[in-house]
């Protein structure tokens, strides 16, 4: 008698690595999204199967807003090595844009004040509520045509930009007072950022 074989048939799922949402720290994997903890992403196949079996250990990995190809933020995994150090890739975000109605946090640099202020949209605070963030929003002042030569660092207390209407921090230097000769970037923690600039 002769076997007829059948092929098996692909079952379409769903993946999702679970991770705490003040810390990032990705605790498990599963193919469904588990109802005590609210705090997910997707996986592929490839990466919920290399999570899995340890190709990829969940202890060097950590859920963080990047910038994908498109140019959009969102929620990826990624390795601690490479949100820590990777300066110049797709988890920091140079600031340059003109704020629009959606942005959700606007630097605005005042030569005049010699300050610098950041307020974060309505939007963003009603967002946080229930969205990883960190402590603290860390800014790079840095000169525009050198990446590498840091003028000053700022640490802003996410709970104070989400409890207050805006922050302002004074410049520490004269390297801050021309807007022309520096850049400002972050460490990506909002979906979209705007610059200001107050002559």
């Amino acid at each position: 008698m002769v076997r007829k074989l059948f092929p098996i048939p692909q079952i379409d799922s769903t993946y999702y690595a679970h991770y705490d949402k003040k810390t990032g720290v990705i605790y498990s994997v599963s193919n469904e999204k588990l109802t005590h903890h609210t705090h997910s992403i997707e996986l592929t196949l490839d990466e919920f199967t290399e999570f899995n079996t340890g190709v990829r250990k969940m202890h060097e990995h950590v859920v963080g807003y990047a910038k994908t190809q498109d140019g959009t933020t969102k929620l990826v995994h990624m390795q601690i090595t490479e949100q820590m150090y990777g300066f110049r890739n797709n988890v920091f975000e140079w600031i340059t844009d003109t704020p629009t109605d959606k942005t959700e946090l606007i630097v605005a640099w005042s030569g005049k004040k010699s300050s610098w202020e950041f307020k974060l949209s309505k939007a963003a605070k009603e967002r946080l509520d229930d969205t990883l963030i960190s402590k603290n929003v860390v800014f790079f002042v840095i000169l525009e045509n050198d990446f590498d030569f840091l003028i000053r660092t700022i640490f802003i207390a996410t709970d104070e930009l989400i409890k207050k209407n805006s922050i302002i921090i004074n410049f520490e230097s004269t390297f801050e007072s021309n807007i022309d000769k520096i850049s400002i970037a972050s460490k990506i923690t909002f979906q979209s950022y705007g610059l200001i600039i107050n002559e």
